[in-house]
């Protein structure tokens, strides 16, 4: 991988999981894929669903007077939109079911 990516994606980890610092690459990997095992609890759950009807509720259009073309750029268009809310509204609970697999991992 690019060292400039590498320094990019360590910064970030450092930023999402602070419990990674002290760690070397092999160990954040080895620690990130089991604490990705974490099943989701209730709250998470509902997070997402909650993220999922909202991304959708946002997202809806009418196409009842567009041709194919017109409704195919604007599926695209809804599709390009709906990616970055949803990694903005259910990302979060992600991270903290990683963060929570983590310091189970770490106690």
């Amino acid at each position: 991988m690019n060292p400039r990516l590498q320094k990019i994606r360590m910064q970030i980890e450092n930023l999402l999981y602070p419990e990674l610092r002290p760690y070397g690459r092999s160990d954040r990997d080895r620690l990130l894929q089991k604490a990705s095992e974490t099943p989701f609890d209730f709250i998470e759950w509902v997070g997402i669903l909650a993220a999922l009807v909202l991304v959708v509720s946002l997202t809806r259009y009418g196409v009842a007077d567009l041709d194919l073309a017109d409704r195919t750029a604007v599926a695209l268009v809804n599709f390009l939109v709906s990616i970055p809310l949803l990694g903005v509204t259910a990302g979060p609970f992600l991270v903290r079911r990683k963060r929570r697999g983590l310091r189970l991992q770490l106690r």
